[in-house]
């Protein structure tokens, strides 16, 4: 027994509808990768950061830009695409604030019209943590000028 906490299960999962078929995204800290899983990372120190398919270093509580932020959704939605009954997992610290801006932007990018309040439902109640998080998933959810 090494005395260091075991990482929480991933918290839960949500159900995107990608291109007219229905794809499971995990959510959680990074470190509940399930096996097998194409992961974005949110946290720089995880300590499986270098299993991360795409990675978007965001300071705890903090927002990214939203065009880096869009461009990782970006390549995550076109893996997706490609094969959408792969896994799928999206996580940060503890699972919550950064891992649930990104579902929620997710969410804006297949449609969701109030992606705060669907991932709240559906993945975690106290997802997207802080006004900062929430204002950026409402600027996802304007359209392009």
């Amino acid at each position: 027994m090494s005395g260091a906490p075991e990482p929480a299960a991933p918290r839960g999962a949500i159900m995107l509808l990608v291109d007219g078929r229905r794809v499971r995204v995990s959510g959680g800290p990074f470190d509940t990768l399930p096996a097998g899983a194409r992961g974005l990372c949110l946290e720089p120190r995880a300590a499986r950061v270098a299993e991360a398919a795409w990675r978007l270093d965001i300071p705890d509580f903090g927002v990214p830009e939203d065009t880096a932020l869009r461009a990782v959704l970006e390549a995550m939605l076109a893996a997706m695409r490609a094969e959408p009954g792969g896994a799928y997992h999206v996580g940060c610290r503890a699972g919550l604030g950064r891992t649930g801006m990104a579902l929620a932007c997710l969410g804006v990018m297949t449609g969701i019209d109030d992606p705060v309040a669907w991932v709240r439902a559906t993945y975690d109640p106290a997802a997207v943590e802080t006004p900062a998080q929430a204002a950026l998933v409402a600027r996802f959810a304007r359209p392009a000028p």
